[in-house]
């Protein structure tokens, strides 16, 4: 008996770690899955098209055709699973997904209300000290003045704090501030994220208009987590926790990483979930403070680069999210433990391509 065939939209197909997702996307246990990939760049400049069945060029997530450009192709394809791969564009497409609905498509992401919160990262940090939850010091800082009194809260400068902005990704403006840094080695790091407090007050003294974009908070030196979670309608279904904060340092997207079963940051990282109410997929990066204790550092709800180390405990989370946005249910028998033992390290190896020209 032939499979029921089900149309993917999977946006910014041109980043490098498409493929490896695309790749998950396909081979599910009870579908023929089609791919329609789609992004910002022009159609013959999309290397995700040699990996889609098809691809298309569309606005930026911010832009106001943004929408319209999605949803005809969704509507022309008849397409019912969306992968959002960027934060700006889960905040379009969550705020419109009625509408997809209303043409049986779904976006594969938590609420608008729940995804608002999450894009900025001062205000989802309040949030949750309000409903009770542990989280490290963090402060919005609107003049000079501000930074100063706030640098002193965070213990600088006995203690280095991070400055970066409320709302981004990757590692865009986000700067470790210490007391000294050793500029020999730094001009020979490429991986340069330290500023001297110094620096910093004179950068923004040159743009105090840039002050209230940033945040403040405690800066974590050792073991930093991402708890990759699938979540139904609240409720945990399955968690791969990693750990990248004591292996090389590199640039996003993550290169190489362990995976962990440290049962205190998946409490943390559950207590969380159960808090917010979150929805198909959410990553949670989370800290240790100086005694050692789970903080949280930021959450992301859009589909993540690293997904595919889920596949190393024998999961794959982009099936079970098809599943459940076709059936409205999730399996319960998922298992992210499931008789593993042994030590295991994600590391991403880059392939090559080539295209006539």
């Amino acid at each position: 008996m032939a499979k029921e065939t089900v149309n993917v939209l999977l946006t910014c197909v041109n980043s490098q770690v498409s493929p490896s997702l695309i790749k998950l996307i396909y081979g599910h246990p009870d579908y023929e899955i089609k791919t329609i990939g789609v992004d910002t760049v022009p159609f013959e400049d999309n290397l995700g098209r040699n990996f889609c069945d098809l691809c298309y060029q569309v606005p930026k997530g911010t832009d106001n055709d943004y929408f319209s450009a999605i949803f005809e192709i969704v509507r022309k394809n008849d397409i019912r699973v969306i992968f959002p791969g960027s934060d700006e564009e889960c905040l379009t497409l969550a705020s419109k997904r009625n509408e997809f609905r209303r043409i049986d498509a779904d976006i594969c992401c938590s609420k608008l209300d729940v995804v608002s919160l999450a894009a900025d990262k001062f205000k989802i940090m309040s949030k949750l000290k309000d409903k009770g939850l542990r989280i490290c010091k963090v402060f919005a800082p609107q003049s000079i003045k501000d930074i100063e009194e706030m640098a002193e809260k965070l213990g600088y400068p006995e203690f280095d704090f991070v400055v970066k902005p409320k709302f981004g990704r990757g590692s865009k403006g986000f700067k470790i501030v210490t007391v000294e840094k050793d500029f020999h080695d730094l001009f020979y790091d490429k991986y340069n994220y330290k500023s001297t407090y110094k620096e910093l007050i004179e950068i923004f003294s040159r743009h105090v208009e840039e002050i209230q974009k940033y945040l403040m908070m405690e800066y974590f030196p050792g073991d930093k987590y991402s708890a990759d979670v699938l979540v139904s309608d609240g409720k945990v279904i399955s968690m791969v926790i990693r750990n990248n904060g004591s292996l090389p340092k590199v640039s996003p997207p993550t290169q190489i990483a362990d995976i962990v079963f440290d049962k205190d940051i998946r409490e943390y990282a559950e207590s969380i979930v159960g808090l917010l109410g979150f929805d198909y997929f959410v990553q949670i990066e989370i800290g240790r403070d100086i005694n050692g204790d789970p903080r949280l550092i930021e959450i992301n709800t859009r589909l993540d680069a690293t997904l595919p180390i889920t596949s190393g405990l024998g999961l794959n989370y982009l099936h079970e999210m098809i599943t459940y946005s076709v059936t409205g249910r999730m399996r319960d028998c998922i298992n992210d433990y499931k008789n593993y033992e042994k030590q295991l390290r994600f590391r991403r190896y880059w392939q090559h391509l080539f295209e006539e020209y």
